[in-house]
């Protein structure tokens, strides 16, 4: 970057202008418009991306058949303790109150191991 110079100077023509990216004031007649519609100094000048205007040809080509994508599929998991009808073990669509399970304190503590 060339820095900070004072522009407060008089140039018959041109008035001060400030960076849009730099911040810096300069007169006029240093200042570009870049591409983007920002005025900048020489320092931030950039060009266009000269692949921004290539244009590609349709070359007519598709598949044959063409399908819908399926729909998502979900697996439920139930661990031991989620099946058990215990308050705080039960998980929905695991519980099964007819089921004989282990005891609570075992399946706590199993829940426990497994989370943490």
């Amino acid at each position: 970057m060339s820095g900070y110079v004072d522009n407060s100077y008089y140039v018959a023509g041109q008035y001060n202008i400030i960076c849009d990216v730099c911040g810096f004031r300069f007169k006029s007649g240093k200042i570009k418009k870049r591409w983007d519609g920002l005025l900048v100094c020489k320092d931030d000048w950039e060009t266009d991306h000269p692949q921004k205007y290539i244009r590609v040809r349709e070359d007519g080509q598709s598949v044959p058949y063409i399908r819908d994508e399926p729909a998502d599929q979900f697996q439920t998991v139930c661990y031991i303790y989620g099946i058990a009808a215990y308050a705080d073990l039960g998980e929905a669509d695991c519980m099964q109150a007819d089921k004989a399970t282990p005891s609570y304190s075992f399946l706590l503590a199993l829940k426990n191991a497994s989370l943490g």
